[in-house]
């Protein structure tokens, strides 16, 4: 069972779940590159990536291996192998030239001092995002890679460790991202999904995967949400649990400020 560490004396009753790459870190992966290389890869084993049904690269290299496999299981683990050390290499080559997003370490700290639950969940390796994450890492309570997960987002599984380990209700998380991803998988647990402009994802894009709440930057969706935890004596809007009308009243204002 999860305990208070002694950073503090009472533990927040709010989990804050956030992306990692284009959240909290520059994001420095290109991801057309990748699915380019991923596609020659698979051209080399003899399948064809326009007869792949999948739209994400790892959920497509998991078909690619599967129809595979049962040709050749050997072949398959092979193209296994090639395909996530082909990620990887591209991942940890990104990573050395990311970094956290100014402000964002300090407010990891002040959250994480005021007893908020942190948790990270990416698709990404476990090694690329240690090399950017650094120090900031023993702020969070549970971080989930590709690795560690057992599902990739926007499954529900990809973040049942996660809610496992905080134990709250769904009233009292957020999943804060830059993708459409992020806001599907929080949708589908039913958290509530912020989505910040600093990745790939569009307004657009946020807004029809159903996030009806956008910032500019995790900075700023922070400062908006918890500034009780980041500034003493302000009111937040999570110290009480978040209904869907408070939450509205409260962005509606916000907007137009």
């Amino acid at each position: 069972m999860w305990r208070p560490s002694k950073r503090h004396s009472r533990r927040c009753d709010y989990g804050i779940i956030f992306d990692f790459d284009g959240t909290l870190a520059h994001l420095s992966i290109d991801f057309g590159a990748m699915r380019q290389a991923v596609n020659h890869l698979f051209l080399r084993y003899g399948i064809s990536p326009d007869r792949l049904y999948r739209r994400y690269i790892l959920e497509r290299i998991d078909e690619a291996v599967e129809r595979q496999r049962r040709i050749d299981p050997e072949r398959a683990h092979r193209l296994h192998e090639e395909a996530f050390a082909l990620l990887e290499g591209m991942e940890r080559a990104a990573a050395e030239k990311s970094h956290l997003l100014p402000g964002v370490y300090r407010r990891l700290w002040k959250l994480h001092q005021a007893g908020a639950q942190l948790a990270i969940a990416t698709r990404n390796c476990r090694q690329a995002l240690e090399k950017v994450l650094g120090t900031a890492r023993t702020f969070f309570d549970i971080i989930l890679t590709r690795e560690n997960s057992p599902a990739y987002k926007p499954e529900k599984a990809a973040l049942r460790p996660i809610l496992d380990r905080f134990r709250l209700p769904p009233t009292h998380l957020c999943m804060i991202g830059d993708h459409p991803i992020d806001i599907l998988t929080a949708q589908r647990l039913s958290i509530t999904p912020i989505g910040v402009l600093t990745g790939t994802g569009t307004r657009k894009a946020l807004e029809e995967a159903g996030s009806g709440f956008l910032f500019k930057h995790v900075n700023q969706a922070l400062d908006f949400l918890f500034p009780h935890l980041l500034y003493d004596g302000k009111d937040s809007l999570f110290s009480d649990p978040l209904t869907e009308e408070k939450f509205f009243t409260i962005y509606a204002r916000y907007e137009r400020e």
